[in-house]
């Protein structure tokens, strides 16, 4: 562990230093999602912008801050996590916080291919025309976007203004969750040499997509965690009937000298409790331990 002083440009994730990494580093993917509020109303704004600081240095916390719904959330990678928070802000900021229940944090993509298109003509003056062929992709591809149209058709500037205007209108999809596992590629459309105005493309990108979206349809897509469990072999049977419970998908048990080790895949809406019912199953003696285990279609 180590402190480094002046770097305020420097955030998680980021690599300090030219030489190769010798191993890929991965974040831990925050999966649970929680609302904030003061437990003084009146310091609302201040607690905004007491977690928009803490957003910088952690920026998995990805603060959402809702304006017209005065309502402010941020993402966790689990229950633990709110307690530091809370107490960060009380240390930090001098104010108490208090939390929601956390609720799982889903995503969609599109359930087949199909075409986006926008012509946004009207008021004028504007122009902005935008054609979208959408295709799913396997998990875990997230996002790609390319264009096959050339300069004659879409000036490149405003082909660039599409592709900036896409990771943000990616973030709410048909159920409202961020849209992954998808190429976009950009095959039609056309802008006007005199009525097409620079903000014009990215009003309209957001409503293609939408448009598309409402073309291929949306699959809603719910987190995994691979679970490795640890215990005595008498508690064999009733571990598995949990796995089950949970929807959940499970190795064989390997049994050694009376302890028993198991792997299980299972979703993190069913799960989230599971370590307390673990720990009092085996009396505290149990290990478990999780990890993320990407996104699958939720029934």
């Amino acid at each position: 562990i180590g402190a480094l002083y002046g770097l305020s440009g420097v955030r998680i994730g980021d690599v300090i230093g030219s030489e190769p990494l010798s191993r890929e580093v991965t974040l831990t993917q925050p999966l649970l999602k929680a609302q904030v509020f003061p437990k003084m109303p009146e310091q609302l704004s201040d607690m905004v912008a007491a977690l928009g600081e803490l957003t910088d240095e952690d920026p998995l916390l990805d603060m959402e801050w809702e304006p017209e719904e005065r309502e402010l959330y941020i993402k966790i990678t689990g229950m633990i996590q709110l307690e530091v928070i809370s107490a960060l802000i009380k240390e930090r900021f001098g104010m108490e916080a208090g939390f929601s229940s956390p609720s799982v944090i889903y995503k969609e993509t599109p359930t087949r291919a199909g075409t986006g298109i926008e012509e946004y003509t009207w008021p004028k003056p504007c122009w902005a025309c935008i054609e979208f062929q959408i295709e799913p992709m396997e998990r875990g591809y997230g996002f790609k976007f390319q264009s096959a149209v050339g300069d004659r058709v879409i000036l490149s500037r405003y082909q660039a203004h599409i592709a900036q205007a896409l990771p943000d209108a990616l973030k709410q999809g048909l159920y409202g969750w961020e849209i992954t596992d998808l190429k976009i590629t950009l095959t039609g459309g056309s802008h006007h040499l005199i009525h097409t105005h620079p903000l014009d493309f990215f009003t309209a990108t957001p409503m293609a997509l939408m448009n598309g979206l409402e073309n291929t349809g949306s699959t809603l897509l719910e987190p995994m965690v691979t679970m490795r469990f640890s215990a005595g072999e008498q508690h064999a049977g009733r571990l598995i009937r949990d796995i089950m419970a949970m929807r959940g998908e499970f190795d064989s048990p390997v049994i050694h000298n009376g302890s028993l080790t198991m792997e299980a895949r299972v979703p993190v809406a069913d799960s989230l409790n599971y370590p307390v019912e673990f720990a009092s199953l085996t009396g505290g003696r149990g290990v478990l331990s999780s990890r993320f285990s990407g996104y699958e279609p939720c029934p």
